[in-house]
């Protein structure tokens, strides 16, 4: 070759397309410019990265940048990856939603048909007016794919049979953050779910989640009422933190504090009572084999569901994130695990500090008598900020269910509270 030749042109479509990965189409297109071989890969290009162009202040113009790129790409051309960034932080424009709603569910709809594997649709509040209360709504019919592989969702409504997803037999990764869950959400092929920080804003009862493949959960933080797991036979690893949700009462552990004003018991379309004889969180969990549990004291559905506790065969690490010896719903919790995890083997226990009022406040379920040794739980670790009365009263409980003390590990993590 030459001296001076250009030498990254010479590279195959391949690689300059691998290249072109890790770019913003906003810097992909204008390579275009650079030389003739370069005049129409971008074309081609598998995988799209949308964002607004930094200090983009006219919408119209975003609105034609996107529809080009997804409408002039070439006949055939595979596209294996969609993401589309909404940040408030890149908009010099605003609000964006709900006004372009429609443009942005075209794209979306575009990408699924172009076969892609992995998408992506992320907002954030400040593209919003704000006068708005709902995240981009996609349209209430079910997502159809024979490629999805990867779904990851960010700030974004989602209805009834949206949250069906067995048309879509090879998703087998979805991520639902900060979103709108108007539903049951369910998949007999789903095998990782995360849901961080989303609203389960059903109309009727409880929302179910119906994924009987699943080998990964991540549930956190959610708000409104608490969804009922249903039966996941194949699940390994498991984190389910529960705060802030409308399943509270400070009167009662259970829910049936006996104040039909209470909103957390007896709301009259999603009160307590709506599951009563079913477990909500603890069943579906049964199968585990690791698992991170947090859960506020005043959240009374993991006492309610202790009454009826499933044996966990399957159980070996278990993590209590901010759980509190002097508190009596969080004595239930590890009680009941301990009595109902036969090959148990590695238990954490981070401490957090809690307030005296908390301390003994609520009522305890009433546990088994029957004695039982832990037999195959060989490693606990408790993280706590300081060495104090609590460390002393978890050894205690420790001891009395035969657990030698000398496999029990402090460490102090200066942390003041859990995840």
């Amino acid at each position: 070759m030459a001296s001076g030749a250009d030498r990254i042109s010479a590279l195959p479509d391949e690689i300059l397309h691998h290249v072109m990965s890790f770019l913003p189409m906003h810097e992909v297109v204008p390579t275009s410019l650079l030389a003739r071989r370069w005049l129409d890969l971008w074309k081609s290009a598998p995988s799209l990265h949308v964002t607004v162009v930094k200090d983009c202040d006219n919408a119209s113009w975003f609105i034609q940048y996107v529809d080009n790129l997804l409408l002039l790409r070439h006949a055939g051309a595979c596209l294996d990856s969609f993401y589309l960034d909404l940040n408030e932080y890149d908009f010099g424009f605003k609000p964006f939603l709900p006004t372009y709603e429609g443009h942005v569910n075209m794209w979306f709809r575009i990408a699924l048909l172009s076969q892609a594997r992995v998408i992506s649709l992320c907002t954030t509040y400040g593209i919003y007016d704000h006068r708005w209360d709902q995240p981009l709504r996609l349209p209430n019919v079910p997502i159809i794919s024979q490629h999805l592989k990867i779904l990851d969702l960010q700030r974004v409504t989602l209805k009834k049979s949206t949250l069906d997803f067995s048309g879509c037999p090879t998703l087998v990764d979805l991520k639902m953050k900060e979103c709108q869950i108007q539903g049951n959400v369910s998949s007999p092929f789903l095998k990782h779910l995360s849901i961080t920080s989303c609203d389960f804003a059903t109309s009727s009862l409880r929302a179910r989640i119906y994924m009987p493949g699943l080998i990964l959960l991540v549930l956190s933080r959610f708000t409104c009422r608490t969804p009922l797991l249903e039966s996941m036979p194949l699940l390994v690893s498991a984190i389910v933190r529960v705060k802030d949700c409308e399943d509270e009462c400070s009167k009662s552990s259970y829910g049936d504090c006996g104040d039909h004003t209470c909103f957390g018991c007896y709301d009259f379309d999603h009160g307590a009572n709506d599951r009563r004889g079913e477990s909500l969180l603890l069943k579906g969990l049964s199968q585990v084999t690791e698992l991170e549990l947090s859960v506020d004291s005043t959240v009374f559905i993991v006492n309610r569901d202790l009454k009826l506790c499933p044996m966990f065969c399957k159980l070996k690490t278990l993590f209590l994130s901010a759980w509190c010896p002097g508190v009596a719903a969080d004595l239930n919790v590890l009680t009941c695990f301990l009595q109902h995890s036969p090959i148990l083997e590695k238990l954490v226990l981070q401490l957090p500090k809690v307030s005296k009022d908390r301390v003994g406040t609520e009522r305890s379920y009433k546990q088994s008598e029957q004695s039982f040794i832990c037999s195959h739980l060989k490693i606990v670790d408790i993280k706590c900020d300081e060495v104090d009365w609590r460390v002393q009263k978890t050894l205690e409980i420790l001891s009395t269910y035969g657990v030698p003390l000398e496999q029990v590990n402090i460490q102090q993590t200066g942390m003041s509270s859990g995840p």
